[in-house]
């Protein structure tokens, strides 16, 4: 267990700083876009037409990027009203061993409506680019695979932590409430 949770984070983590630095490259991208929609725009009188709806795939897919890295880090939306009860239990352990596993099952679902997306649109062409809708939507599958990995490393956590709580912490910033040994 100890080598294949080695190798899930080390992949998690490769892909995820990845996709981190590529979504950085698509802010400052989507920044100088938008710069210049204004300053034509206002200054100029005269903005272009496609900057917006470049700006626009440029968010989608920087936010589809992070989506992978943000759940590795345990940063979903989360009611900890109802899990803080148990913190750091058995209990506590199995509800979070549950919950993972319904969002692994959630990704796996919409890794499928992802590809059906990019089936469906394979013919739409986008209005200001020119380009076919679906080579915009082909971040759905990736992202959501990236998560579902991201989710199975720490289903197999989760589980590795029932039986020994000190070895397998969740996340590098988030340490499982019992941990008392850096790893």
């Amino acid at each position: 267990m100890p080598k294949v949770i080695h190798w899930l984070d080390l992949f998690n983590t490769w892909t995820s700083r990845l996709a981190g630095y590529g979504a950085t490259l698509l802010l400052a991208g989507m920044l100088g876009i938008m710069v210049t929609h204004v300053f034509f725009r206002y200054v100029l009188g005269d903005s272009f037409g496609w900057t917006e709806e470049l700006a626009r795939f440029m968010m989608v897919w920087m936010a589809f990027l992070y989506f992978p890295a943000a759940h590795k880090q345990g940063l979903n939306v989360s009611l900890e009203v109802l899990t803080s009860w148990f913190k750091g239990s058995l209990v506590w352990r199995l509800l979070q061993i549950a919950i993972e596993i319904l969002i692994f099952i959630m990704l796996l679902w919409c890794v499928k409506l992802g590809f059906d997306r990019i089936e469906r649109a394979g013919s739409s062409v986008s209005l200001s680019l020119g380009i076919q809708m679906a080579k915009v939507y082909w971040i759905l599958p990736v992202s959501f695979s990236l998560t579902a990995i991201s989710s199975f490393e720490r289903i197999i956590r989760l589980t590795a932590s029932l039986f020994n709580p000190d070895y397998y912490p969740l996340a590098d910033n988030e340490p499982d409430p019992e941990n008392k040994v850096e790893v």
